[in-house]
């Protein structure tokens, strides 16, 4: 590990830990320092660094130790950690000190792949992995209008509270806060208002608007990794297409004959894209017809954890969805595009197994068809990374909502939506 990614490090764990950097004041006292020194450079010790930033570092944290607070000190601190010395050695504190007995008991990254395998197969309700993590934390993409959210915080915090175990709750939505598209799917202020209201001891929770899956890499405060990722009616048309599959001026022409004639347009000053549908004009955000595509949306969210929940998926998004999943390439033709018609065809026996499922039933992918070992990383939101990993266990499940299990706003909208067929839900664990 170099100096950047040391930086990086401690800046995430630090930004990740709330309540160990408030705690970490305390620690700053003279008797309290002294005492802990030696666990800092053990920590300091037992990682992989370039050598001579392994030294340097050791020595910086004797010096100040020992109550050597020079400009240089200060100077060399600034440097090793990219913090003002005032925060950076809190920052090593928490980073080597205050969060080490977590990572010894078993934080998501230490959890076993068997314990979570085996709670998502016993478990009706695929959140309870929460419960198995240390420190659990969630990601949810798109969250609308809350309404998952509350219901995790509701349905988790008493019993995480119980074991004095504190839940955090990332959140982010592509539309941008104060706009007038979107209605009922902005961020709702009273539920927003309701989760921050918890001590940082019970729940840590953020919400970033105007954001999608590119842009988060940047979002400040956002962790390299959650225990959980989860999506909640994935847009249609956004992951409904895959544009390493199909050409974009077929996905346009199919757009055209399926959705209506659209334009970019202003309401009062916002752009907007208008769409002429069956004799309607309709009016949506302007990235409404952007194609992101399946991949993107499986690729970050295998990225950043180790559990995906994707439910409430309609029929177009989850064979698009499937399609990447699986391992045989005859499950991806070129420039094809998923219809009622062709799906039967492409996905043959698998077509059958999983639409024979009733509402309510659940089954192992594996057992239908050979699983892909890992996805590919070369699309946009994943150029920076490298690592692949492993499906350990992909479920599918029929219907939108689940007794007991906390759903969204959109979830809760199939049963009025006339058109729509029964959708799906795709729950995966990697291993890692």
């Amino acid at each position: 590990m170099n100096i950047q990614e040391f930086r990086t490090q401690i800046k995430a764990v630090r930004e990740s830990s709330p309540q160990h950097w408030e705690a970490s004041r305390k620690f700053m006292a003279p008797e309290l320092l002294a005492k802990n020194i030696p666990a800092l450079i053990q920590s300091i010790q037992q990682v992989d660094l370039v050598p001579s930033f392994q030294k340097r570092l050791i020595h910086v944290v004797e010096q100040f130790g020992q109550g050597i607070k020079t400009g240089e000190i200060h100077q060399d601190l600034k440097e090793l950690t990219g913090l003002p010395p005032s925060k950076a050695f809190r920052a090593l504190l928490v980073w080597g000190v205050l969060t080490v007995g977590e990572k010894e008991q078993g934080t998501d990254e230490h959890c076993s792949t068997e314990k979570m395998e085996g709670c998502l197969r016993e478990s009706r309700n695929p959140y309870d992995i929460l419960l198995q993590s240390a420190a659990p934390t969630l990601l949810d993409i798109g969250a609308g209008d809350l309404t998952f959210e509350q219901e995790i915080v509701d349905q988790y915090v008493p019993e995480l509270r119980a074991r004095k175990t504190a839940l955090k709750i990332h959140a982010f939505d592509r539309l941008t806060p104060g706009s007038r598209a979107g209605g009922v799917y902005h961020k709702n202020r009273d539920r927003d208002h309701y989760l921050k209201s918890f001590p940082a001891e019970e729940l840590t929770y953020q919400f970033w608007g105007g954001m999608d899956l590119e842009k988060f890499g940047q979002a400040k405060g956002a962790f390299p990794r959650y225990t959980m990722c989860t999506c909640h009616a994935p847009a249609n048309p956004t992951f409904a297409y895959e544009p390493s599959r199909v050409d974009r001026q077929l996905i346009d022409d199919h757009l055209r004959a399926t959705r209506g004639q659209s334009r970019l347009s202003r309401y009062e000053g916002e752009a907007v894209l208008e769409v002429s549908h069956q004799g309607q004009d309709l009016t949506f955000p302007p990235w409404k017809f952007d194609i992101v595509g399946p991949l993107a949306l499986l690729q970050f969210m295998t990225q950043r954890s180790r559990v995906g929940v994707l439910s409430a998926i309609d029929d177009e998004v989850f064979w698009e969805l499937l399609s990447q999943i699986l391992a045989d390439d005859r499950f991806r033709p070129r420039n094809q595009i998923f219809t009622k018609e062709t799906i039967p065809e492409i996905f043959g026996d698998v077509y059958k197994a999983l639409n024979a499922q009733p509402i309510g039933g659940r089954i192992d992918l594996a057992k239908v068809s050979k699983i892909r070992n890992s996805m590919p990383s070369e699309t946009a939101p994943l150029k920076k990374t490298s690592t692949l990993r492993k499906f350990q266990q992909v479920e599918i499940r029929r219907g939108a909502l689940w007794e007991g299990v906390p759903s969204s706003f959109t979830a809760r909208q199939f049963s009025h939506m006339k058109e729509e067929t029964p959708p799906w839900w795709i729950i995966f664990l990697l291993d890692v």
